[in-house]
């Protein structure tokens, strides 16, 4: 994609959230976006596809396109982005759906990347991994103990991940809760 492709995608992106919720973008220092209090939303950009996601809080979401036949050497995601304890499940997630092991690796790729986008957090190697998905697209995933450690200092709580396939695209959407910072009362 071009950088003048991608200018337009992201002027767009802004353009209809801000006509949807009278608010204008503000980004972290990761990228991600940001409306303020009460609304989290995630933006994905794939060729002349945008997709824009929100949920209400206490919710925040991560959201991720890939192309199915993707065009990348699977081979050189083995090992740094799909661990040796996916492979195998890898392999059979590519026979149940009929993709080659590109298309299927794209898939891991986007459903970590709306991982990441949803704790704010640059994709790291090996820090989760796809234990299964469903038929009906449930993800399960595990983590390592930095992201559970991190995902307990922000306290949040994973709470679901699914993928779809569609027009000839992966969809990938990861959704946590923000724990209250609200303690119960004790009432004597």
């Amino acid at each position: 994609m071009t950088k003048a492709r991608l200018k337009k995608q992201r002027l767009a992106a802004r353009s209809l959230i801000f006509e949807l919720t009278g608010k204008k973008l503000k980004h972290s220092k990761t990228g991600r976006p940001l409306l303020g209090k009460g609304i989290d939303l995630s933006v994905s950009h794939k060729d002349n596809l945008t997709r824009v996601k929100f949920v209400p809080a206490p919710y925040k979401i991560g959201i991720d396109i890939e192309k199915l036949d993707a065009d990348i050497s699977a081979e050189l995601f083995l090992g740094p982005m799909i661990t040796e304890k996916e492979i195998p499940f890898l392999n059979s997630f590519c026979r149940r759906e009929g993709l080659s092991l590109a298309s299927g690796v794209a898939a891991f790729w986007s459903v970590k990347e709306s991982f990441f986008k949803c704790l704010d957090y640059d994709l790291k190697p090996g820090k989760i991994g796809i234990l299964s998905i469903s038929k009906k697209g449930a993800v399960r995933i595990y983590f390592s103990e930095e992201i559970k450690n991190l995902m307990t200092k922000r306290r949040l709580d994973f709470f679901s991940s699914k993928v779809a396939f569609a027009g000839g695209y992966f969809y990938s959407e990861t959704i946590m809760k923000e724990r209250s910072f609200l303690k119960p009362f004790l009432f004597l």
